[in-house]
């Protein structure tokens, strides 16, 4: 059987070899040596990294690395997975919170808050806000946001507390201050109207307020999942690029193998093998 396959063996070096070469025995019948030496193919690193940077893992392909070319590509879809699940669930929770801000949260009572603070505490000086009485429109089309703005400066400077000045409605500031700071607290619909304090730091979160920072909360917590996984994708295509690259190099650096049939006057035909390699 070992003949059988020492023949066989022959007969696919002389078929694949670069370098057959035959040398002369004693024996009758001179099978001889027959040495193969096969180059190692040498692969493109640049085509390699290329690969790669497209696609994760195809550049490992290309070099022969399976398992390293299996983890770039899950790593690749389960990142692109999480980047677009969680993207189209902060859309959703955007959307659901700011519903809920338009139906809960009026500009209008914000303004007759400061109005009726302004009445009680301020000067002659106090600017008053024009409140447009048809409530047919939307309320922030019932306020002159100049004139809101003015007045929550005024206020600022007569008892502090009012840090910030409301953005135009629909910007994203709109929806983060207004469940974010305390003195937005009287524009939520549960805040009790009556609650008309000269210290404006008294002022508080009403459970609306509170429920409505939360659900604001979760849509950047779902928006801040999905930055990092894209942050990852991108890591992905820039490490398999290298780790591809690198890899066609050492691949490279494989010079030659070397198989031979030998004929030995004792034991007959003898087969090796020998792998060469240069770093």
């Amino acid at each position: 059987m070992v003949r059988y396959f020492c023949v066989i063996f022959l007969f696919a070096s002389v078929l694949t070899a670069q370098d057959l070469k035959f040398l002369t025995g004693q024996v009758g019948i001179d099978l001889g040596m027959a040495q193969v030496q096969n180059d190692v193919k040498k692969l493109s690193p640049l085509k390699a990294g290329l690969m790669s940077a497209v696609v994760p893992g195809s550049g490992e392909l290309y070099t022969k690395s399976y398992l390293k070319s299996a983890l770039f590509f899950t790593v690749e879809i389960v990142s692109w997975y999480f980047y677009f699940t969680y993207t189209k669930r902060g859309d959703e929770q955007t959307q659901r919170f700011k519903q809920y801000a338009d139906e809960n949260w009026s500009v209008v009572d914000y303004a007759k808050w400061m109005n009726e603070w302004m009445t009680r505490y301020g000067g002659q000086d106090a600017p008053i806000i024009s409140i447009n009485p048809n409530e047919n429109l939307k309320p922030w089309q019932r306020i002159d946001w100049l004139e809101l703005n003015q007045a929550e400066e005024y206020i600022s400077r007569k008892a502090g507390g009012f840090s910030h000045r409301l953005p135009f409605y629909g910007e994203q500031q709109y929806y983060e201050l207004i469940g974010k700071y305390h003195q937005y607290a009287p524009g939520w619909n549960d805040f009790d109207k009556n609650f008309v304090p000269e210290d404006v730091s008294l002022l508080s979160p009403t459970p609306r307020f509170k429920f409505y920072s939360l659900e604001r909360g979760k849509a950047n917590d779902f928006y801040s999942i999905a930055t990092t996984s894209a942050f990852v994708i991108v890591a992905n295509h820039i490490l398999s690029a290298m780790d591809a690259t690198v890899s066609a190099i050492l691949h490279n650096k494989r010079v030659k193998t070397e198989a031979s049939l030998n004929y030995n006057f004792y034991f007959g035909l003898v087969a090796k093998a020998k792998l060469s390699v240069e770093f």
